[in-house]
């Protein structure tokens, strides 16, 4: 079986400072603001919306006159992240074998040392509204 080709989007730098740390806890129904030195574990996946990644995503569905739709997302984990740090996101992507209309993303995270700390995956879809094409619109 083939191994999927996987294009490069972005490195990142993403910093786990308190603030932010606690605005994601709270925003995903976490205490947030607790004091304690934990980063909720689908934190990393904020990279996913900077800039950089999602204009490269956008450019994709534009090309197919097609929107971003989220349908999944998968994490791997080999240590925590702790706050006040700074780790790097490696961003790309691949086509999905099955689908045409679908695309996976991927997020590698490594702390300062290049220690690989996690992955996760979004299954993305570019959805095509058939229905306003068809219409004429």
């Amino acid at each position: 079986m083939n191994e999927p080709v996987w294009t490069a989007v972005a490195d990142l730098e993403l910093s786990t400072g308190r603030a932010p740390v606690d605005a994601f806890a709270a925003a995903v129904g976490g205490t947030g603001g607790d004091g304690r030195d934990r980063v909720p574990a689908t934190y990393a996946f904020t990279a996913l919306s900077r800039p950089e990644v999602l204009g490269v995503l956008e450019r994709m569905a534009a090309d197919r006159k097609a929107v971003l739709v989220h349908q999944a997302q998968q994490f791997s984990y080999e240590r925590d992240l702790e706050v006040d740090r700074s780790y790097q996101v490696a961003v790309d992507w691949r086509c999905n074998p099955d689908r045409d209309d679908r695309i996976v993303v991927r997020g590698r995270v490594r702390d300062e040392a290049g220690r690989h700390c996690q992955e996760f995956l979004a299954d993305i879809v570019l959805f095509e509204n058939r229905r306003a094409d068809e219409a004429g619109s």
